[in-house]
């Protein structure tokens, strides 16, 4: 999964670190050619909130197989 973090890095002057509430974009596919996206968001930090985010996501929106990005939102 790609980390992308260039809206967080321009709205904050700096690289998302610690511990907080974070708001997450992934975009996953299903290996068909169909992509979805899913928002989410949760205390702790990136890498918890990150890994619960995409728990949510492959429950929650069926036949998602991969998790392609995930974008950290400012």
């Amino acid at each position: 999964m790609r980390m992308v973090t260039e809206r967080y890095e321009f709205a904050h002057g700096r690289k998302p670190k610690g511990k907080g509430l974070w708001f997450l974009e992934m975009t996953g596919t299903d290996g068909n050619g169909r992509y979805t996206t899913f928002e989410g968001c949760g205390n702790g930090s990136l890498a918890e909130v990150k890994k619960r985010v995409a728990h949510e996501f492959k429950i929650s929106v069926g036949g998602v197989k991969r998790i392609i990005e995930c974008v950290v939102l400012p």
